[in-house]
């Protein structure tokens, strides 16, 4: 089992420098998320995502009347980026509030990731 090292307010900036950079690398979503950081914003409580950052059309074709099922898919699309970050700052697992805002709605989902190694 792997010791924590590194506090996780100290890889704060890492991991939302990963996220913003999984997203660039994906040309649907960055090609319909204009501003990647007013669409994540990772702090010591949670990662919250500002899905009214989409661009409209997209908000309208995969998110309007599917909120939930679009963030449970959105946030399987995270896992990857997030054991990736767990690899890196030598975390065998973590808890990770995600926060979704939408439309004067919210979805947040407690998500406990392991790093696998």
């Amino acid at each position: 089992m792997l010791t924590r090292t590194i506090d996780y307010s100290d890889v704060i900036e890492l991991l939302q420098h990963k996220i913003v950079t999984y997203i660039k690398l994906n040309p649907n979503l960055n090609f319909n998320i204009p501003s990647k950081t007013k669409f994540v914003d990772n702090t010591d409580a949670a990662i919250i995502f500002n899905f009214y950052e989409f661009k409209e059309p997209y908000r309208m074709k995969f998110i309007h009347g599917s909120f939930e099922e679009y963030s449970l898919k959105f946030i399987d699309f995270l896992k990857p980026v997030l054991i990736d970050f767990l690899k890196e700052v030598k975390y065998d697992h973590y808890d990770f509030t995600i926060v979704i805002r939408h439309e004067g709605e919210i979805f947040q989902r407690i998500v406990t990731v392991y790093n696998h190694d």
